[in-house]
Order: C-alpha cells, then sequence, then structure tokens
C-alpha cells in the first residue's frame, strides 16, 4: 500500500510554502533557549525536514518547495507583545512569494520589514535564507 502524498495531486500548484518558524531553526535553538516552548520548536522543526523532504522529492518535477517565517505576528497566540502587527507581516510575506523563485526551493526564507533587519532583541526580519 502506497500513501500519496498532497503534492501528488496538486495539477496548477507548483509552490508550496509551509509557515514556519525560527524557533524550529536547529543551527539557532541556542539562541532561543529562553523560550519554553519545547512542542512548538520541536513540531516547526519537524516541519521543516518536511519540506526538505518533500523540495527534494518534487523540486525536478517543476515544484518549488520552501519554508518561510512569517515573523512573530499580534494575533491571540503572538499576542500583543509580538513585534509586528498582522498588516505588516502579512504585507511581507506576500513579497517575499512574489520575489521567491526557482532558486527558493528547499530553502527558509525570511521576511523582510524595514527597520528590523538588524534588530538588537531576538527576532530580525532580513528577507534572508534562515539557516535550517
Amino acid at each position: 500500500m502506497r500513501i500519496a502524498s498532497p503534492v501528488e495531486h496538486c495539477h496548477v500548484l507548483t509552490t508550496l510554502i509551509p509557515s514556519s518558524t525560527t524557533l524550529g531553526s536547529m543551527t539557532r535553538a541556542p539562541k532561543y533557549n529562553i523560550m519554553s516552548v519545547l512542542a512548538y520548536k520541536i513540531s516547526k522543526a519537524a516541519l521543516n525536514m518536511l519540506t526538505t523532504q518533500y523540495a527534494l522529492a518534487y523540486g525536478d518535477e517543476g515544484f518549488t518547495i520552501f519554508a518561510m517565517s512569517p515573523g512573530w505576528l499580534q494575533t491571540d497566540m503572538g499576542t500583543g507583545n509580538a513585534d509586528l502587527p498582522v498588516e505588516v507581516g502579512t504585507k511581507a510575506v506576500i513579497e517575499a512569494l512574489m520575489g521567491a523563485g526557482k532558486d527558493a526551493n528547499r530553502k527558509f526564507i525570511n521576511i523582510k520589514v524595514a527597520g528590523w533587519e538588524e534588530n538588537d532583541g531576538l527576532n530580525q526580519y532580513d528577507g534572508k535564507v534562515i539557516p535550517w
């Protein structure tokens, strides 16, 4: 018995972008050690691996699959203490998506928000590739 992946049934969609977070970066784990949301970090790290595996499996078939961090947004989950209003994060995600080409496949992309590129706090929104 073979389990079909969601990508096998896509006929129009050629880009798949799971929403991740820098908290799921294994490279940046020491930086975010102060945050005690272990299950969240682990689930996002697993999502990052799934993204990588799909990108490897389907990249040669014309699909572009990459993870994106939308930033820490002021939502019910992010609370009012989060860095960015939802509107700012949404605009930055759309801009990043529109600018992403085939070379984005298998990458982990950060949004770019003016004034946040070199923020002194935990989060920077510089539009760069985030290390897995």
